[in-house]
C-alpha cells in the first residue's frame, strides 16, 4: 500500500485521478490512499502524527509538497526529518514549483479541457514549467478558469505521463510505479479503518 500526504484538495484530485487511470487494477483505500491537509503547515504538522498511528497495511508514505520558490534541498531535508522518526518507509517528493507545472508540462491535457486555450510546450516560456514561478496564475489567465479543484479535476484526465515535460511530475510518476511494483493488485482485502 502506498500512502501519499499531500497539502491541498487540488493535488488530491489530480493525484486520484491519476492512480485510477494509469492503475485501474488497484483499489483506493487497499492497495492506495491520498490525503490531503489544509496547507503546507498543517501538511508538516500531521507527517509524524499519521505516520505514527497508521495501522492499516503495509504502507510506504510518498510526502508531497509544493516548492513554492523555496530551497529545494532544505525543504526536503526538513520534511525528510519530519518522517524519519516513524519507523515507516517513506519517500519525500517536491513539486517544482507548483502543482500547475504539472498542467502546464503538457500542453495537449489543457488543450483537450479548455478548447479554446492555446500555447505549446515548443515555445521557450513553457518547454521547461518547473521554471515558473506563478504557474498557479499562468494557467488561470491561460484558461480563464481561477479555480483550483475544477482546473485539476478537468486536466488531470488527460495527462500523458510520457509526454510531460514537467520534471517534477516524471519522478513523482517514477516514484508511483516503483512504489506500486511491490503491490498485488490479488492482496487479501483489508477493512477501511478511520486512521487517528
Amino acid at each position: 500500500m502506498i500512502v501519499i500526504l499531500t497539502e491541498e484538495s487540488s493535488m488530491q484530485v489530480t493525484l486520484g485521478i491519476l492512480m485510477r487511470s494509469q492503475y485501474p487494477n488497484l483499489i483506493e483505500g487497499l492497495h492506495w490512499w491520498v490525503l490531503k491537509f489544509n496547507g503546507k503547515s498543517d501538511l508538516e504538522k500531521n507527517i509524524p502524527r499519521k505516520m505514527q498511528h497508521w495501522n492499516i497495511g503495509d504502507p510506504l508514505f510518498i510526502i508531497l509538497r509544493d516548492n513554492d520558490g523555496g530551497d529545494c534541498k532544505m525543504l526536503k531535508a526538513r520534511l525528510a526529518d519530519l518522517a524519519s522518526g516513524n519507523g515507516k518507509p517513506y519517500k519525500v517528493r517536491v513539486v517544482c514549483q507548483e502543482l500547475e507545472s504539472w498542467f502546464l508540462g503538457d500542453n495537449k491535457a489543457v488543450t483537450k479541457s479548455y478548447t479554446e486555450c492555446r500555447f505549446s510546450n515548443e515555445t521557450a516560456k513553457y518547454r521547461d514549467p518547473d521554471r515558473l514561478t506563478n504557474a498557479a496564475e499562468e494557467l488561470a489567465n491561460l484558461t480563464g478558469d481561477f479555480s483550483k479543484v475544477q482546473r485539476a479535476s478537468l486536466i488531470a484526465p488527460h495527462l500523458d505521463p510520457s509526454l510531460n515535460r514537467s520534471r517534477s511530475f516524471k519522478l513523482m510518476f517514477e516514484t508511483l510505479q516503483q512504489s506500486l511494483g511491490r503491490i498485488s493488485p490479488s492482496s487479501p482485502s483489508i477493512l477501511k479503518r478511520r486512521v487517528k
